[in-house]
């Protein structure tokens, strides 16, 4: 979902359009309320760095943020606590929010 969702963020960034491409339609609907307050390139860029660092709380950020799932939910995807999750979904919050710049960081 992620790479979806940046890989949109991407083309409508472009300068030149079209081409030979086949078009699809994506439905903004689905993109969470919040996500598109933010520019999703530099949220995997974002991304990208805390998972040089950080690779586990990277990927509580695509689960939670992207993939919508729960923190009981994803401690299960990742075979970890709901704690470990609650943990590392704040670190990333307040690591990301200073990494883009985002108030109340």
């Amino acid at each position: 979902m992620r790479q979806i969702l940046v890989d949109h963020a991407r083309r409508r960034r472009a300068a030149k359009r079209g081409g030979g491409a086949c078009r699809l339609t994506f439905d903004e609907r689905l993109v969470p309320t919040d996500l598109a307050e933010t520019d999703l390139v530099d949220l995997d860029d974002a991304l990208n760095e805390l998972e040089s660092h950080h690779e586990r709380t990277a990927r509580v950020v695509e689960l939670r943020y992207l993939a919508g799932l729960t923190i009981a939910e994803t401690a299960k995807v990742l075979g970890v606590s709901d704690v470990t999750v609650t943990n590392d979904w704040r670190f990333a919050k307040t690591w990301l929010a200073t990494l883009l710049g985002l108030p109340g960081a």
